[in-house]
């Protein structure tokens, strides 16, 4: 009987409740983070076979076809989801919803249009020079640290 009531003590205080229960915010957290995860990963899948597909029509196309409707329909879901991890983590740490998605918005969609750019040219270099023009260990020590730490000589 006395462990009854303490049981119901807990739940009808409420302690008992809050110690189980994730706070929305917690949750709201996790299923963004989960959701950019989804979509990045969805992201970088479809820009693979949008590179595959211009591999074997390279004679006809002059570039990669990367700005097509499922690209940027994944890569605007993936920056949504990371804005909204973002702003709900700066909510976290005490900012008001208005100022955290503020800042989040700032830092998240600058980066994105940022990094969006950059595909751009890096498709536009992966058209021109092939893979190797954008693959950094095919240019060797040679290139970082000066043509004669590339060539060993014959007393070495």
């Amino acid at each position: 009987m006395d462990q009854v009531s303490l049981m119901e003590s807990l739940y009808v205080s409420g302690e008992f409740s809050r110690s189980f229960v994730n706070p929305p915010i917690y949750s709201a957290i996790a299923l963004f983070s989960f959701f950019a995860v989804i979509f990045g990963l969805i992201f970088k899948d479809k820009l693979e076979y949008q590179v595959a597909l211009w591999q074997r029509n390279r004679e006809r196309q002059g570039q990669i076809p990367y700005r097509t409707p499922g690209v940027i329909l994944t890569y605007s879901l993936c920056c949504g989801f990371t804005f909204g991890f973002v702003a709900a983590c700066l909510h976290v740490f005490g900012l008001s919803l208005a100022l955290a998605a503020l800042v989040g918005g700032i830092l998240v969609f600058s980066t994105a249009g940022l990094i969006w750019w950059r595909l751009g040219s890096l498709m536009d270099l992966l058209a021109t020079g092939g893979s190797q023009a954008i693959d950094i260990d095919s240019y060797g020590a040679g290139a970082i640290l000066g043509s004669k730490a590339a060539t060993p000589t014959e007393e070495e």
